[in-house]
């Protein structure tokens, strides 16, 4: 089975994504790649792969506040709050996606020209790029005035912005009418025309929104891969064809994807949910539909909206019953539980083997989740679980040593702008 994840498919999957996050923070990223995609076009220096990378930094180049929830911070004009999101966004990137070379103009992409010494050039440059970018957005947004932009531009030359990167601006804006167009729409194909990812790079893109919206709670840092685990292991057991186990792969995978959409503090509250907040987090589902509608294969987006499905009728968000609900979808919904239940949340600790599997045979037992499944898992559940922590391993590993390596940077960088 071919990845459900291409060139054709990944930056529209990417910015649907986004789109849920927060209106502010995604708009300003898609004008920011608009004027950096622009701006590259007429210096002329890097290559096609080059600009394309550039262009996917700059879209994502905020992505640090998925994590650190500055984005009424970052919707000011004038910050001076620019390291946590700026660190965190370089690292994330560094470590979850394929700009790993570019990764560090993110770290640097509020700081001014003058205290850019010692940085390697070609990421200076592309941070002074992205910076001017962003800055002029933020400025055209409170005050859509080009002498004043001007203005703004001719006083920080050569402090916050290099001269020669004030000057591409410049010449840019001679060429092409950028700021009439920042108030355009922009699908992703007109910042990035041709795009040309390999099915690796896709793979790990599609991986780099998973881990944006596990990464926002410590308690749901190994959920996605812990479902998607269980979910194949137990389909092999059960004797599914290699074809089922990839769908049911992917469907685990992307299952919790409209999550990027619900508020932190609901994700994280210490207790039960009031009706208003829990219809909030049951939207996730219709969330992941919208984001994977018309793009992944409608099998595979089945598996992934259906995981809160119960065979009789009592689940969410269509009360389907068992002869509506394939097999693949009855793993996946049977993993998900395990994994919530074997992970600690904000109002839980772990529940042990015995009390996972007690939990596990009621549910079967009164008709919500599938028997045959259930004693699958049951006589499997070790095999399985030593599985699950050899791939998670390295997930953690990442984690907390990226945990630590924000605090330090945080250290060294904060107070230089």
């Amino acid at each position: 089975m071919a990845s459900v994840v291409n060139s054709n498919n990944i930056s529209g999957l990417i910015q649907r994504t986004l789109n849920h996050v927060d209106p502010r923070l995604v708009d300003h990223g898609k004008r920011v790649a608009y004027l950096v995609s622009r701006m590259l076009d007429i210096d002329g220096t890097f290559t096609e792969k080059e600009k394309q990378d550039i262009c996917f930094l700059a879209l994502l180049h905020d992505v640090g506040a998925y994590k650190t929830e500055e984005i009424n911070e970052m919707a000011k004009f004038e910050t001076q709050d620019i390291w946590e999101h700026s660190i965190y966004g370089y690292l994330f990137l560094y470590h979850f996606s394929p700009l790993k070379d570019w990764a560090q103009a993110i770290l640097y992409h509020h700081v001014s020209a003058i205290s850019l010494k010692g940085v390697e050039e070609k990421i200076a440059t592309v941070s002074q790029i992205i910076n001017i970018a962003d800055r002029v957005d933020m400025f055209w947004l409170y005050q859509p005035d080009e002498g004043a932009l001007d203005s703004y531009l001719m006083r920080n030359r050569g402090r916050r912005f290099r001269e020669e990167i004030v000057e591409l601006f410049l010449e840019t804006q001679r060429h092409d009418p950028i700021l009439e167009n920042l108030n355009k729409e922009y699908a992703p194909k007109s910042i990035l025309p041709q795009v040309n990812l390999s099915s690796q790079e896709c793979e790990d893109y599609l991986k780099m929104m998973i881990y944006a919206i596990d990464f926002r709670s410590q308690h749901t840092v190994t959920h996605t891969i812990t479902t998607t685990s269980i979910s194949t292991n137990t389909a092999r057991i059960i004797g599914m064809s290699d074809d089922q186990v990839q769908r049911i792969y992917y469907g685990a995978l992307l299952h919790d994807l409209g999550k990027i959409g619900i508020p932190v503090e609901i994700l994280e509250f210490p207790g039960k949910l009031s009706p208003q907040a829990m219809k909030i987090m049951r939207s996730h589902v219709s969330i992941t539909e919208d984001i994977l509608g018309g793009t992944i294969a409608p099998d595979i987006t089945k598996i992934a909206v259906r995981h809160h499905e119960k065979l009789d009728g009592s689940g969410y968000p269509r009360g389907l019953t068992e002869k509506e609900l394939s097999m693949e979808e009855q793993v996946v919904a049977i993993a998900d539980i395990v994994s919530a239940l074997l992970g600690t949340r904000s109002y839980k600790e772990a529940y042990s083997k015995d009390k996972t599997l007690s939990i596990l045979q009621e549910q079967a037992e009164t008709g919500k989740i599938n028997r045959e499944i259930v004693s699958i898992l049951e006589e499997h559940f070790d095999e399985i679980l030593a599985e699950v922590a050899t791939n998670c391993s390295p997930i953690l590993h990442t984690y907390y040593g990226l945990q630590q390596e924000y605090e330090g940077l945080l250290e060294k960088h904060r107070g230089v702008y």
